[in-house]
């Protein structure tokens, strides 16, 4: 998910205890986007937001918040203190707001709080690819990196995730084509469960409906998914487990 470089390049200019907050609330961010889990990705985003205001803290202001304390809510007086320090604009005025509009989503559209907007794939893809601009900024400005090395590793960190599934609502395709049947199902269902046997045949582009169906009973074997006398088919424990570990593959 990261590159092995990028923990020690933001350690050689900042506290260990928040390049481990950062980089764990970052991972939880990045995990629950690619498992479309909107809501935690967003939550967890609170979480990194938190992090790199006190890595701003520390780099403008020589000191900062300890982990185990409060800081407060995120305002127009903390981006005015940031701006007002002494250090590059980078970290005074363009990754404050960045971060306040990350804020300022998960607060307000129904993530922290009840709103009319709920978690969404929208917000969640806005707050996604902040952080992960975030992140190549600390690195790019931060690392003791030669100009080539950094710039490769903010590419890495910034190179757009490919779906799954291309699914827009007129197409539904699997991306990766190397995937079995059985893959399939379970990510079919893990995507929306409680679906037909032939609506996921025919969401897979799977021919020969007896085959198909041997494949569904072999992963009811399995316990990966059950069968109900509705005929609709259900996912178990088993199978969202295995389903995640594809996706995240």
């Amino acid at each position: 998910m990261l590159d092995p470089r990028v923990e020690p390049a933001l350690l050689g200019r900042y506290p260990a205890d928040l390049v481990s907050v950062l980089l764990e609330s970052y991972k939880e961010v990045v995990v629950n986007y690619r498992l479309e889990r909107w809501k935690p990705s967003e939550l967890d985003a609170g979480h990194f937001v938190e992090a790199v205001r006190r890595i701003l803290e520390h780099e403008l202001l020589g000191s900062y918040t300890p982990v185990s304390s409060s800081l407060g809510s995120f305002n127009q007086s903390v981006l005015n203190k940031f701006e007002s320090a002494t250090g590059d604009e980078v970290f005074r005025i363009l990754m404050p707001r960045v971060l306040f509009a990350v804020y300022c989503v998960r607060n307000k559209r129904g993530v922290g709080h009840v709103s009319a907007v709920s978690p969404n794939k929208m917000d969640a893809t806005y707050i996604y690819a902040s952080v992960k601009w975030v992140l190549a900024e600390l690195v790019r400005m931060c690392s003791a990196l030669t100009p080539e090395e950094a710039d490769d590793l903010v590419s890495l960190i910034v190179e757009r995730d490919v779906d799954v599934i291309w699914d827009d609502g007129e197409s539904f395709v699997f991306l990766n084509v190397k995937l079995k049947a059985e893959q399939k199902v379970l990510i079919c269902l893990y995507r929306k469960d409680r679906q037909a046997a032939e609506t996921l045949r025919a969401l897979i582009g799977y021919k020969n409906k007896t085959d198909f169906n041997k494949i569904l009973l072999k992963l009811k074997s399995a316990a990966k998914i059950d069968i109900l006398d509705s005929g609709l088919c259900k996912i178990s424990p088993l199978g969202l487990r295995e389903a995640e570990k594809i996706i995240m593959s």
